[in-house]
């Protein structure tokens, strides 16, 4: 059995409400887990789901918040999702939709399927900025492609990282500017790291300071 979680991404001036990330969810022995295998689940299940999800937090925020989906280089690729995201966006009305990207496509993937999402509306981000997705060449050639980027910095502490994640930080907000993309800063855990994303001026702040991932009837 699987179900989306929700994540609520907030403004990080006025620490209001921007959007959430729809997380998805496995049952495992009456504990809700994170999937070892996201493709797994059919797309067009995941669309249904993602429907449901979205459908309840539009009408209970009538100023249309931003919804996060996370999708990896063969999702992003594969025609039938895109056809499924289409379908989720024309079906629900002024949906504002973000695929967060978890790996950092080919610059021939892009040429060949950004159009489609351009077309429909679908915004881009690269997730993971700094870790999973490190500078590298492949990077530095998707981020024109992107409306946004997102810096983790929880991914820094669980590598045991820390020393490295203000001038990864540093790096990566200058990195925003240069290519005129939002900036997500993930891992808000105390009143510190509120501080810290409002120092730095990003777009959006996310994390446990405002809450753990949870079924959005729970929120």
């Amino acid at each position: 059995m699987y179900r989306f979680f929700v994540q609520p991404q907030v403004n990080a001036e006025t620490q209001k409400l921007a959007g959430y990330e729809l997380l998805l969810r496995s049952s495992c022995h009456d504990y809700w887990v994170t999937p070892t295998d996201f493709t797994a689940v059919p797309m067009d299940q995941q669309v249904l789901l993602s429907y449901q999800e979205i459908t309840s937090i539009l009408k209970d925020h009538r100023d249309n918040p931003e919804i996060s989906l996370n999708l990896n280089r063969e999702q992003f690729t594969d025609r039938r999702t895109i056809g499924h995201l289409i379908h989720l966006k024309k079906s629900v009305k002024n949906l504002n939709l973000i695929v967060e990207l978890t790996e950092a496509p080919s610059l021939e993937e892009l040429h060949r399927y950004v159009a489609l999402y351009r077309s429909f509306d679908i915004k881009l981000s690269l997730d993971d900025v700094g870790t999973d997705n490190p500078w590298s060449q492949a990077v530095q050639d998707v981020l024109p492609f992107m409306d946004s980027i997102k810096f983790a910095m929880q991914n820094f502490r669980f590598q045991h990282r820390q020393g490295e994640m203000m001038q990864s930080l540093n790096f990566w907000r200058k990195i925003a500017d240069n290519y005129q993309l939002g900036f997500t800063l993930e891992g808000i855990e105390d009143k510190g790291d509120v501080k810290l994303a409002q120092e730095y001026n990003v777009k959006l702040a996310q994390g446990y300071y405002y809450s753990k991932p949870v079924p959005y009837a729970a929120v």
